[in-house]
């Protein structure tokens, strides 16, 4: 009889059916796990190639488990041999390290016979996803922006432009300020605000809100994802 509480009967349960039955868990708690990632990763953020390292780095993991079995010597010779190889991949979003380490958890699980773990494991951390995708921590609520603004040192208009601010995004600040003096003389002042909105689309709404206020020039309205700019600076 299967035990899928743990690793009993580890040495007497190493047969081929044992095997297929590890590999097949494998696959299914990965598929689990790169749905997951694929409905709660943006278009633009997602790598194909990186949702097949998942279900991939699963199934090499468990075979590596399965084959070290209770062997400290060949434990050591397989890490040792895996160690001189030298990964270059940039992995810039620390969520796809996470998923990296649940692949490997599946993995190392299944290699175990440890199915129990692997499976509430899996649905814990999946559902722990789903949750923060629809939670204020979801990237997507929280996109940062910067504006920069070339004016004079009017004080009725700085007081325009941090009202549009304040109606369309939060957490604004002036982040930096500048006096710049052109060839001929002339002197005009650069602001820059940093801000939080909750929707890229309000760019267009703030671009057309700063451009109905008179003596401003806006040169930057940058966002995590798109650029809005009507000069080159």
């Amino acid at each position: 009889m299967l035990d899928i509480g743990g690793l009993s009967g580890f040495h007497s349960e190493s047969t081929i059916y044992m095997i297929l039955f590890t590999n097949a868990m494998t696959i299914i708690l990965s598929l689990l796990l790169v749905f997951t990632y694929d409905k709660t990763t943006s278009l633009a953020g997602r790598s194909y190639s990186f949702i097949q390292s998942l279900l991939l780095m699963s199934v090499v993991t468990a075979t590596i488990m399965q084959s070290i079995g209770d062997s400290l010597a060949l434990s050591f010779g397989i890490f040792g041999a895996l160690a001189i190889i030298r990964f270059r991949s940039n992995i810039s979003d620390l969520r796809d390290i996470a998923f990296i380490f649940a692949t490997m958890a599946i993995g190392i699980a299944c290699g175990v016979h440890s199915f129990q773990n692997a499976i509430i494991g899996t649905v814990t951390f999946c559902l722990i996803i789903f949750l923060l995708k629809l939670s204020p921590f979801d990237p997507k609520h929280n996109i940062k922006g910067n504006l920069r603004i070339e004016t004079n040192n009017s004080q009725v208009i700085l007081k325009q432009i941090e009202a549009i601010l304040a109606k369309f995004t939060h957490n604004n600040n002036l982040s930096r300020y500048r006096i710049i003096t052109s060839p001929d003389g002339i002197t005009s002042h650069e602001y820059e605000y940093s801000f939080v909105v909750q929707d890229i689309r309000s760019g267009h709404i703030l671009l057309s809100s700063f451009n109905d206020i008179e003596g401003i020039k806006v040169t930057k309205l940058l966002f995590e994802d798109k650029v809005f700019a009507i000069n080159n600076f």
